[in-house]
């Protein structure tokens, strides 16, 4: 019983680290994206 408990919050704290992962990656992707049309207008 224990056991599956603990390994149900286990997998919850994964999904929970890959989801913050992902959300991180798109908020980069679009700072970038935003900072290189940014740098194509100036040239």
């Amino acid at each position: 019983m224990i056991y599956t408990l603990l390994k149900l919050k286990l997998l919850k704290l994964t999904l929970l680290g890959t989801f913050g992962a992902g959300v991180v990656a798109t908020i980069i992707a679009k700072d970038m994206r935003k900072k290189k049309k940014t740098e194509d207008i100036d040239n």
